[in-house]
C-alpha cells in the first residue's frame, strides 16, 4: 500500500508520520484498512491523529474486558512473577557476596595459595548453577505464556513485566513471608544487624545487581519462551511433553519460594530438613531446556547435512 497521504489540503504532511506511528499499534489488516480510507477521503491533520489515536485506545484496553486474560493472570503471570522474582532476589544476594569477597578484596598474594583456587571454583560452580537453574525456570515460565491465546498474550506479557518490575521494586517476597508468618501466629525473626552491610551499602551490589540479575536471568528467557511457546514443534507427543516438562519445573520451583515449609506441619518440615539435600538437587531437573536447545540444534545440523549431501 502507498503510505503517503493524498493530495488533499485536510491532511497535513506533518500530521501524517504521527499517524504512521500510532496505526503501527493496530492489527495488519485493520492498519491497510484505516490507512486506506484516511488516504481516499483525507481528513484534517488533528482529526485524523485523534481517531487513530480513539482507534488504538479501544484496540489496546478491549482485551482487559476478556474474562480469559484474567484469569491467565491469576492462575500463571501473577504467581509467575512473585517466584521468579524471588527467587532472582536470592540470586543477585549470592551474586553480590561473592562478587564483593573477590571483586572489592581482591590481593594478589592469594593467587599462590591452592585453597584460594578451590574456593573461588566452588563458588562460581555455585553461583553458575543458580543462575542457569534460573534461567531455565524464567524461559519455562515464559513456555508456558507462550501457549496462551494470542488475543490475550501480548497483554499477559505486558501485565507480567509490570508485576515482576512491582515485586522488585517492593521487597514484595520478603514483605509477603512477615505477613504470612504474622498470620500462622509464627515468632518474626528479631530484627539483627546486616552481616552484609559492607554489601549492602555499595550502590551497584544493593540497586543495581538485582536489576541486572532479573533483566538477564529471568525477562530474556521469558521473551524467548514466550517465542518458543508461540512455534511448537509438530507433533502431538511433543506438544503434550514440553507443557507438562515446564510446569513440573515451575512446580519444582514453588519448593524454593520464601516460606514454602511454611506450607506444611512441623512433621514435613522436619522430613523436608532431613532430606534437605535431595530437596536441594531437584532444581538441576530443571534444566531441560538446554536438552530442548541441543536436541534442536543438532536437529537442524542433521538436516543442514543432509541438504548438503543432496
Amino acid at each position: 500500500m502507498d503510505n503517503q497521504p493524498a493530495d488533499d489540503p485536510m491532511i497535513s504532511r506533518e500530521s501524517w508520520p504521527v499517524v504512521l506511528w500510532l496505526s503501527r499499534w493496530l492489527e495488519q489488516s485493520e492498519r491497510e484498512a484505516v490507512l486506506g480510507d484516511l488516504i481516499e477521503y483525507g481528513g484534517g491533520g488533528r482529526g485524523a491523529i485523534a481517531n487513530v489515536l480513539g482507534l488504538v485506545v479501544r484496540r489496546r484496553t478491549a482485551v482487559f474486558l476478556d474474562w480469559k486474560l484474567w484469569v491467565a493472570v491469576l492462575l500463571i503471570v501473577l504467581p509467575l512473577s512473585y517466584l521468579l522474582s524471588a527467587v532472582a532476589q536470592t540470586a543477585a544476594s549470592l551474586g553480590a557476596v561473592y562478587s564483593w569477597m573477590y571483586l572489592n578484596n581482591w590481593d594478589w598474594a592469594l593467587t599462590r595459595d591452592a585453597g584460594f583456587w578451590y574456593v573461588l571454583r566452588e563458588m562460581a560452580t555455585n553461583f553458575g548453577i543458580t543462575c542457569m537453574v534460573l534461567a531455565c525456570w524464567s524461559w519455562s515460565g515464559g513456555f508456558l505464556m507462550g501457549l496462551l491465546p494470542k488475543a490475550i498474550l501480548r497483554a499477559s506479557r505486558n501485565v507480567f513485566i509490570v508485576l515482576l518490575a512491582s515485586f522488585q521494586f517492593g521487597e514484595a517476597p520478603s514483605r509477603v513471608l512477615q505477613l504470612w508468618m504474622h498470620f500462622r501466629g509464627l515468632p518474626l525473626s528479631p530484627p539483627i544487624p546486616d552481616v552484609n552491610a559492607p554489601i549492602t551499602a555499595n550502590i551497584f551490589y544493593r540497586v543495581l545487581c538485582p536489576w541486572i540479575v532479573l533483566a538477564a536471568l529471568v525477562a530474556l528467557p521469558v521473551m524467548s519462551g514466550i517465542r518458543q511457546g508461540r512455534s511448537l514443534p509438530s507433533g502431538w507427543k511433543m506438544r503434550v511433553i514440553l507443557p507438562i516438562l515446564a510446569a513440573i519445573s515451575l512446580l519444582i520451583m514453588l519448593t524454593q519460594g520464601p516460606g514454602f515449609d511454611l506450607l506444611f506441619g512441623a512433621a514435613m518440615r522436619e522430613w523436608l530438613w532431613r532430606n534437605r539435600n535431595a530437596v536441594q538437587m531437584l532444581p538441576i531437573l530443571c534444566c531441560w531446556p538446554m536438552l530442548y536447545f541441543m536436541a534442536v540444534g543438532f536437529g537442524r545440523y542433521r538436516r543442514g547435512k543432509a541438504v548438503v549431501a543432496q
